[in-house]
Protein backbone atom coordinates (compact mmCIF):
# COMPACT_ATOMS: atom_id res chain seq x y z
CA UNK A 1 0.00 0.00 0.00
CA UNK A 2 1.38 3.37 -0.64
CA UNK A 3 -0.05 7.33 -0.02
CA UNK A 4 0.02 9.51 -3.00
CA UNK A 5 -0.03 13.05 -2.41
CA UNK A 6 -1.24 15.23 -5.04
CA UNK A 7 -3.76 16.75 -7.63
CA UNK A 8 -6.12 13.75 -7.58
CA UNK A 9 -6.24 14.19 -11.90
CA UNK A 10 -2.09 13.96 -11.57
CA UNK A 11 -2.59 10.90 -9.17
CA UNK A 12 -5.23 9.29 -11.52
CA UNK A 13 -2.94 9.72 -14.53
CA UNK A 14 -0.37 8.33 -13.02
CA UNK A 15 -2.68 5.17 -11.81
CA UNK A 16 -0.95 2.50 -13.71
CA UNK A 17 2.36 3.27 -12.84
CA UNK A 18 1.66 3.69 -9.13
CA UNK A 19 -0.04 0.76 -9.33
CA UNK A 20 3.03 -1.75 -9.57
CA UNK A 21 3.45 -0.75 -5.89
CA UNK A 22 0.57 -1.87 -4.49
CA UNK A 23 -2.94 -0.37 -3.60
CA UNK A 24 -2.12 3.51 -4.03
CA UNK A 25 -4.41 5.86 -1.15
CA UNK A 26 -4.65 9.63 -2.55
CA UNK A 27 -3.83 11.24 0.91
CA UNK A 28 -4.01 15.15 0.41
CA UNK A 29 -1.88 17.59 -1.13
CA UNK A 30 1.30 16.75 -2.40
CA UNK A 31 3.87 16.04 0.32
CA UNK A 32 1.14 14.49 2.53
CA UNK A 33 1.92 10.60 0.82
CA UNK A 34 5.59 11.05 2.04
CA UNK A 35 4.28 11.86 5.77
CA UNK A 36 1.78 8.98 5.89
CA UNK A 37 4.51 7.17 4.96
CA UNK A 38 7.00 8.24 7.65
CA UNK A 39 4.18 7.95 10.22
CA UNK A 40 3.24 4.40 9.12
CA UNK A 41 7.26 3.41 9.98
CA UNK A 42 6.73 5.64 13.33
CA UNK A 43 3.91 3.08 14.50
CA UNK A 44 5.58 -0.15 12.96
CA UNK A 45 9.13 0.87 14.40
CA UNK A 46 7.55 1.85 17.86
CA UNK A 47 5.02 -1.56 18.00
CA UNK A 48 8.59 -3.66 17.19
CA UNK A 49 10.36 -1.84 20.48
CA UNK A 50 7.56 -1.89 22.28
CA UNK A 51 7.46 -5.21 21.74
CA UNK A 52 11.19 -6.38 22.22
CA UNK A 53 11.12 -4.16 25.51
CA UNK A 54 8.20 -6.55 26.29
CA UNK A 55 9.36 -9.66 25.08
CA UNK A 56 12.82 -9.20 26.91
CA UNK A 57 11.25 -8.57 30.34
CA UNK A 58 9.03 -11.69 29.81
CA UNK A 59 12.15 -13.65 29.12
CA UNK A 60 14.02 -12.15 32.05
CA UNK A 61 11.07 -13.69 34.03
CA UNK A 62 11.51 -16.78 32.68
CA UNK A 63 8.79 -16.54 30.36
CA UNK A 64 8.80 -18.80 27.30
CA UNK A 65 9.28 -16.23 23.96
CA UNK A 66 6.70 -18.49 22.08
CA UNK A 67 4.62 -19.20 24.90
CA UNK A 68 4.46 -15.19 24.89
CA UNK A 69 3.72 -14.61 21.67
CA UNK A 70 1.07 -16.71 20.93
CA UNK A 71 -0.80 -14.58 24.17
CA UNK A 72 -0.12 -11.43 23.13
CA UNK A 73 -1.25 -12.35 19.68
CA UNK A 74 -4.55 -13.53 21.39
CA UNK A 75 -4.69 -10.51 23.59
CA UNK A 76 -4.91 -6.86 22.89
CA UNK A 77 -0.84 -6.23 22.25
CA UNK A 78 -1.58 -7.65 19.14
CA UNK A 79 0.58 -6.11 16.42
CA UNK A 80 2.57 -6.92 12.66
CA UNK A 81 5.78 -7.24 14.83
CA UNK A 82 4.30 -9.96 17.46
CA UNK A 83 1.99 -11.30 14.41
CA UNK A 84 5.33 -11.18 11.68
CA UNK A 85 8.29 -9.53 12.61
CA UNK A 86 9.09 -11.27 16.07
CA UNK A 87 8.35 -14.69 14.80
CA UNK A 88 10.08 -14.89 11.55
CA UNK A 89 12.89 -12.96 12.23
CA UNK A 90 14.04 -12.88 15.97
CA UNK A 91 12.80 -16.03 17.25
CA UNK A 92 14.91 -17.21 14.22
CA UNK A 93 17.85 -15.07 14.77
CA UNK A 94 17.79 -14.40 11.08
CA UNK A 95 17.26 -10.68 11.41
CA UNK A 96 16.75 -10.24 7.79
CA UNK A 97 13.26 -8.77 7.23
CA UNK A 98 14.61 -6.84 4.14
CA UNK A 99 14.19 -3.07 5.77
CA UNK A 100 17.20 -1.59 6.77
CA UNK A 101 17.70 0.22 10.28
CA UNK A 102 18.85 3.18 8.90
CA UNK A 103 16.07 3.58 6.72
CA UNK A 104 13.39 3.47 9.66
CA UNK A 105 15.81 5.85 11.42
CA UNK A 106 15.68 7.96 8.75
CA UNK A 107 12.07 8.02 8.64
CA UNK A 108 11.54 8.73 12.19
CA UNK A 109 13.41 11.44 11.94
CA UNK A 110 10.82 12.52 9.25
CA UNK A 111 8.28 12.32 10.75
CA UNK A 112 9.45 13.71 14.46
CA UNK A 113 10.59 16.95 11.93
CA UNK A 114 6.90 16.95 10.67
CA UNK A 115 5.18 16.72 14.09
CA UNK A 116 7.89 19.45 15.34
CA UNK A 117 6.74 21.50 12.42
CA UNK A 118 2.99 20.88 13.01
CA UNK A 119 3.18 21.41 16.77
CA UNK A 120 1.86 18.42 17.36
CA UNK A 121 2.83 16.35 20.30
CA UNK A 122 5.74 14.19 19.45
CA UNK A 123 7.02 13.10 23.20
CA UNK A 124 7.12 9.19 22.39
CA UNK A 125 7.74 9.91 18.61
CA UNK A 126 10.74 11.88 20.29
CA UNK A 127 12.27 8.87 22.30
CA UNK A 128 11.72 6.14 19.59
CA UNK A 129 13.80 8.34 16.87
CA UNK A 130 16.44 8.70 19.72
CA UNK A 131 16.28 4.75 20.55
CA UNK A 132 16.76 4.01 16.53
CA UNK A 133 18.92 6.87 16.24
CA UNK A 134 21.07 5.07 19.15
CA UNK A 135 20.95 1.73 17.31
CA UNK A 136 21.81 3.03 14.07
CA UNK A 137 25.09 4.48 15.53
CA UNK A 138 25.88 0.87 17.03
CA UNK A 139 24.70 -1.60 14.73
CA UNK A 140 25.36 0.58 11.36
CA UNK A 141 22.86 2.07 8.73
CA UNK A 142 22.57 -1.60 6.95
CA UNK A 143 21.35 -3.41 9.77
CA UNK A 144 17.93 -5.22 9.41
CA UNK A 145 15.42 -2.62 11.51
CA UNK A 146 14.56 -6.48 13.49
CA UNK A 147 18.05 -5.96 14.94
CA UNK A 148 16.68 -3.36 17.12
CA UNK A 149 16.34 -6.35 19.41
CA UNK A 150 19.99 -7.00 19.36
CA UNK A 151 20.76 -3.01 20.62
CA UNK A 152 18.40 -3.44 23.06
CA UNK A 153 19.46 -6.91 24.74
CA UNK A 154 22.66 -5.33 24.75
CA UNK A 155 21.21 -2.69 27.17
CA UNK A 156 20.18 -5.15 29.08
CA UNK A 157 23.77 -6.78 29.13
CA UNK A 158 23.96 -9.25 27.12
CA UNK A 159 22.23 -11.21 23.71
CA UNK A 160 20.04 -13.62 23.84
CA UNK A 161 21.52 -17.19 22.35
Amino acid sequence: MEGAGGEPAAIARCGAVLATLGQVFCTGASGSGHAVKALNNYLSAVALAATAEAMLAGESFGIDPAVMLEILNHSTGRNTATEQKYPAFVLSRSFNSGFALGLMAKDLRIALGLAEALGTPASLLRQCADLWNCAQRRLGCNADNTEIVRYLEGLRGGERR
